[in-house]
């Protein structure tokens, strides 16, 4: 347990993801996941010295258990002395309006509705439970799919007020803690079902890819996803800093110029990227 805890701890610490005097709302859908960043969170809040408080949303998608699920997070809460949020909304109708599927839907919903609360009730940051295996799912998604740097850059680990301080975590390592420390937990059902793009590639590409090819799949596309991130914001920087090369801006025109500086530019970029990469990998 402390090995997993201390893992968490020095990611977030190295990538300064939570400030002293922080005010963090949880994103908490009783699963494993998020059960398990409110439980982290509460136990270093003294180390952090943040306060903390939850959101749940009710996605109706689920009968009676998303009633349960919104039960057992406002009880956790209220156990642990902690604020709670809950919002009802209809996932379904609101993806058939503005046709959309569900899962994206879901996803434009739940983070309006964080952002919502948090503008609200004063909360600086945003922290979702996303862990290793969602980031592979979403870059294989991607890869699939067809898609560039930012594609295969992965889940952000930062994007604005929103930060997810266990990405760095197996799902595996995730359960295993729970189970050791007695911490109970909702199980959604649907995620077992291959009806979404997502849960095809949970439940029978990454098994498969452990089981066959690469026991730690999570952690090598995890360390990729981050050498892509930094080649991309290296790119950018580059790029940036030196924009007035390559282009000119007046009243009601812009020039590309494709030659100014281009091969010295693109050299000095290639010997960073390829620092980087000897990093990430010596």
């Amino acid at each position: 347990m402390k090995k997993t805890e201390q893992k968490v701890l020095k990611f977030i610490d190295s990538k300064r993801l939570i400030n002293k005097g922080d005010k963090i709302l949880v994103a908490l859908s009783g699963g494993p996941d998020s059960v398990f960043l409110l439980h982290f969170l509460i136990k270093y809040k003294k180390r952090f010295q943040i306060k903390i408080g939850a959101i749940h949303i009710n996605h109706r998608l689920r009968g009676t258990h998303s009633k349960k699920d919104w039960e057992f997070c406002e009880k956790l809460c209220k156990k642990n002395r902690i604020e709670f949020y809950s919002k009802t909304k209809n996932v379904k109708s609101f993806a058939s309006k503005n046709k959309l599927s569900v899962e994206e839907a879901g996803r434009e919903i739940r983070y309006l509705e964080f952002k919502n609360t948090a503008r609200k009730f004063g909360y600086n940051k945003i922290a979702t439970a996303h862990n290793s295996g969602d980031n592979a799912e979403t870059i294989l998604l991607n890869l699939f799919k067809g898609t560039g740097i930012d594609g295969i850059s992965g889940i952000p680990i930062e994007r604005g007020n929103i930060v997810r301080p266990i990405l760095c975590l197996k799902k595996e390592d995730i359960i295993i803690y729970l189970y050791k420390s007695g911490i109970n937990y909702r199980t959604d059902k649907s995620n077992l079902s291959n009806d979404y793009e997502r849960n095809f590639i949970r439940n029978n590409i990454l098994p498969l890819v452990k089981e066959n090819l690469n026991p730690n799949v999570e952690d090598n596309i995890f360390n990729s996803s981050e050498v892509f991130k930094e080649v991309k914001e290296l790119i950018k920087r580059e790029f940036d800093s030196d924009k007035s090369d390559f282009i000119q801006l007046k009243k009601d025109e812009i020039k590309i110029l494709l030659t100014a500086g281009t091969k010295a530019k693109t050299n000095q970029l290639s010997f960073i990227v390829k620092d980087v990469v000897k990093k990430q990998f010596s």
